[in-house]
């Protein structure tokens, strides 16, 4: 049997390989990422399944639970207390991580739809590049938050819709830089000078060929914007911008309303600070996972 033939059989017995199968082993060897996965799916099958878990109505209010003007703490039929209008507070966290997630996911989306567009525009069409980079220093150049309050503002003051957009613009930046660096790096690759030799045209080349190439670190960086994200969303929810009903049970609003109380019944403010923090928490790992899995220069350690 000759050599050729050998590799030939070998090539063949060979299972198909890829980026995104490669990146989907070695995640699963990386029990940070997979430990952050499960932090994000429980909370979000708790969002889902919210009405299905939660013991009582998050809005319903119930004034004679309140002791002394104050709120109790946690009780055979509260578990976690009730907050000071009397509303049951773990069913506040469990359906408050309907809205933190979807103002997340929502906020990001929108962030990486226009990001990915603006850098791969300039990336790839250079006469457009200066205009654009340019524009996207000037948003750097201001503070997320600061940012984030003002288009907030703009809109019309705070709600939820307001608070995704904001959110969203503020990541635009970041997503386009990271794209457009992205592209650079695949647009004089030999695959794109053949593409452009035999006549393909320029829209094709960069959404056919470079941008499935060139997308990994761009969705790196979105799994870890969410993080941020619902941080933010928590901070403009702290400072009255985020859903302007307060019966709404968004973390950072539920925030809002237990700096009064921070003395003589703190855990209104721990459980709602804690469920922030375990969910970025698991956003973190999950990312820091696909960017072992994904860049080169550090799939070794996953």
């Amino acid at each position: 049997m000759s050599v050729a033939e050998i590799t030939e059989i070998a090539l063949e017995q060979a299972p198909p390989t890829g980026l995104w199968r490669d990146a989907f082993r070695r995640m699963r060897r990386n029990p940070g990422a997979i430990f952050g996965l499960f932090v994000i799916g429980f909370f979000a099958f708790v969002a889902i399944f919210a009405p299905l878990i939660a013991p009582f109505d998050p809005r319903h209010q119930d004034l004679s639970l309140i002791v002394d003007g104050c709120c109790p703490g946690p009780s055979r039929d509260h578990l976690l207390g009730v907050d000071d209008l009397g509303r049951d507070e773990l069913s506040r966290l469990i359906y408050g991580a309907r809205y933190s997630l979807l103002i997340g996911v929502v906020a990001v989306t929108v962030g990486l739809t226009l990001g990915m567009f603006l850098g791969a525009t300039a990336g790839y069409f250079r006469r457009l590049d200066g205009l654009i980079m340019r524009l996207m220093d000037i948003m750097l150049a201001i503070p997320g938050f600061l940012m984030a309050i003002g288009i907030v503002a703009l809109f019309g003051g705070g709600g939820l819709l307001q608070v995704m957009l904001a959110i969203g613009i503020v990541n635009v930046p970041i997503f386009a830089r990271l794209m457009r660096g992205s592209i650079l790096g695949q647009r004089e690759t030999d695959y794109v000078l053949a593409a452009r030799a035999i006549g393909v045209p320029g829209r094709q080349i960069l959404g056919s060929h470079i941008m499935p190439n060139a997308i990994s670190p761009v969705i790196v960086a979105g799994t870890l914007a969410l993080a941020t994200s619902i941080i933010d969303a928590a901070g403009l929810g702290f400072l009255g911008l985020g859903p302007q009903d307060p019966a709404t049970p968004e973390w950072g609003t539920m925030l809002t309303g237990t700096v009064r109380y921070l003395q003589t019944q703190p855990l209104l403010a721990i459980f709602p600070g804690l469920a922030i923090v375990i969910v970025v928490m698991g956003f973190n790992l999950l990312g820091d996972g696909l960017r072992e899995a994904l860049d080169p220069k550090l799939r070794g350690r996953a």
